[in-house]
């Protein structure tokens, strides 16, 4: 049973897991070349591990994608127990290699990290994995205990005492969510895939239909809003921890990794339907790229006034500079982002992790990155 998750969520032979590591190895040590540190508060570690990586574990889980895979699984006659536990090491090896591992890498980068601080990290890991897996199976049954759960990672991160006393309580949290884990039944995790039952046809000229797909699409796929929640917040604890250093240039760096959502910057690429009937229309460019570009400048350009006033509130300065990167930012991403789902559609996935992992998805917010730096310099 382990072999066939974990070739769902890593890849043939793993390659998802290898690309990923290696992307995250150049940056690591590319980045720490600079010689650049900065210290990074024990809370921060420690949220940073859970809500990150439990984020990731929850997306996972309720990616519908998935759902289809499970739903052959569940059919099958298997040791439950087993295979809750296999379910477990597949979900955890997808978060650490495809994921966490591009925010080892930055840690790697800027932030001296002792042993302990490691022992932390790797704790918070813990809790975020059997943490996120404990609060999707009990949300249904038992909100509030999934409430619990949530609220106690958050609590953990702000309230916990520096030294060992920190080690202690977030290892005994783990043993009590791994217990609350052990205890699931493996339908709890099972996801009803789409129905795919179609919305009725209306009569008459359809308005703003593009503007309704993508908001549909949002909304059948809440975890994807969440993501940019948690992108904008990462977006914003990395930036002003930059400023706090000195290097002026947190605020571009920071509204380059909102660029980063992947959801709407994918949107033809994880739609193949979709791919086909554009191929078919006579001017796919005028009728759908256009306003494609035009809803997402509308959605960066809010996306980043949010980051903006998260950024401002913490502590950065924000100045003239800070509002022009923010729409020529927009701008930029309304623009390249049609052009590549355009002209370099990706087709050569077989899972939405594949699709996810793609470098493609790095282009514009490296692009983006430089150009903030940059401009802060001057």
């Amino acid at each position: 049973m382990y072999k066939l998750l974990s070739r769902k969520l890593l890849g043939e032979k793993y390659s998802g897991a290898v690309k990923t590591i290696a992307i995250a190895a150049v940056i690591g040590f590319s980045l720490h070349s600079m010689g650049k540190t900065i210290p990074l508060a024990q809370s921060v570690l420690i949220l940073t591990g859970i809500v990150y990586s439990g984020m990731i574990v929850i997306q996972v889980l309720s990616s519908k994608d998935n759902a289809r895979c499970l739903r052959g699984l569940f059919a099958m006659p298997c040791d439950e127990k087993r295979t809750l536990w296999e379910y477990a090491a597949a979900v955890g090896a997808y978060t650490l290699f495809t994921k966490t591992s591009l925010l080892a890498a930055l840690l790697f980068a800027f932030v001296k990290l002792t042993p302990f601080d490691i022992l932390l990290f790797a704790l918070s890991l813990i809790y975020a994995l059997f943490g996120g897996m404990a609060a999707f199976a009990e949300y249904r049954k038992a909100p509030y205990i999934s409430a619990l759960i949530v609220g106690g990672g958050a609590a953990m991160a702000f309230l916990l005492p520096k030294g060992l006393a920190a080690a202690a309580v977030l290892a005994a949290a783990d043993i009590v969510t791994i217990v609350i884990f052990s205890v699931q039944p493996f339908e709890r995790f099972y996801l009803e895939p789409s129905s795919g039952v179609k919305a009725p046809v209306r009569r008459g000229k359809p308005k703003m239909l593009l503007l309704r797909y993508i908001a549909r699409y949002m909304l059948e796929n809440k975890n994807y809003i969440v993501s940019s929640i948690v992108i904008i917040a990462a977006g914003c604890i990395f930036s002003v921890t930059l400023e706090k250093q000195g290097l002026h240039m947190g605020c571009g760096i920071g509204l380059a990794m909102v660029s980063l959502n992947t959801p709407l910057a994918t949107i033809v690429s994880s739609n193949r339907g979709l791919k086909k009937k554009l191929d078919a229309l006579p001017d796919a460019t005028r009728s759908f790229f256009v306003p494609y570009g035009l809803v997402l400048f509308g959605f960066y350009a809010i996306s980043n006034a949010v980051f903006l006033t998260a950024f401002s509130v913490a502590g950065g300065m924000v100045g003239v500079k800070g509002l022009i990167m923010a729409l020529l930012f927009a701008a930029e991403t309304s623009v390249f982002v049609p052009l590549l789902e355009n002209k370099f559609t990706v087709t050569s996935w077989k899972t939405e992790p594949d699709l996810w992992r793609n470098p493609r998805k790095y282009i514009i917010p490296a692009g983006l990155m430089l150009q903030g730096a940059l401009i802060s310099m001057l």
